[in-house]
């Protein structure tokens, strides 16, 4: 099972790897490589691969550790490199994959009798492909909020973007969720 981490934990953590600190790096490495596989996967969809480019990811942070400093974001940084790398892989691997980035993406799903399912599952599959159909960087921004934990300031440096454009991006993707869920209330009732 995967650890939690306070912020806290993470700085000191962060300052002690930049000393070398192998243990504190064995530490960080065992909270955050299940999430940033998880969201390298969302991108390559391949296990494997993500898997690759998260560990790519670890090595760099080690080799670059004397420039570490504590006080920034290091959880943002590990998911901005492997944001980077996860592109970078679509990027030399476009014809074999199709991510997130790829908004023209078509899932082909089964039908399924829907009277089998309970109303929770129709509504969280409905919520799922309204999320997919955010623009591009509402849904990254919304993602890594709600799905990875990650805090506006850590969002930002992932996205390259300012903090107040995090929350605007988060923002806007929950007025447009909140709306479409209204508008589907009020279809079933």
């Amino acid at each position: 099972m995967m650890e939690r981490a306070t912020a806290e934990q993470i700085r000191v953590w962060a300052a002690r790897i930049s000393e070398s600190d192998q243990k504190a790096f064995d530490s960080l490495f065992r909270t955050y490589y299940p999430r940033l596989v998880r969201y390298s996967i969302r991108y390559t969809n391949s296990k494997s691969v993500s898997r690759d480019i998260v560990q790519d990811a670890f090595v760099i942070l080690w080799e670059k550790r004397k420039e570490i400093e504590p006080e920034l974001a290091v959880a943002g940084l590990l998911y901005r490199i492997v944001r980077n790398r996860s592109l970078n892989y679509i990027r030399d691997h476009s014809v074999e994959v199709l991510g997130i980035e790829h908004p023209d993406r078509l899932e082909h799903e089964s039908q399924t009798d829907f009277t089998e399912e309970s109303n929770s599952q129709l509504l969280l599959k409905q919520l799922k492909s309204w999320i997919r159909e955010l623009p591009d960087r509402q849904r990254e921004a919304f993602r890594l909020s709600r799905f990875e934990g990650l805090d506006h300031e850590e969002i930002a440096l992932v996205m390259d973007i300012s903090v107040n454009t995090v929350n605007n991006h988060i923002v806007a993707a929950l007025n447009k969720l909140k709306t479409r869920y209204e508008d589907h209330h009020k279809e079933i009732n």
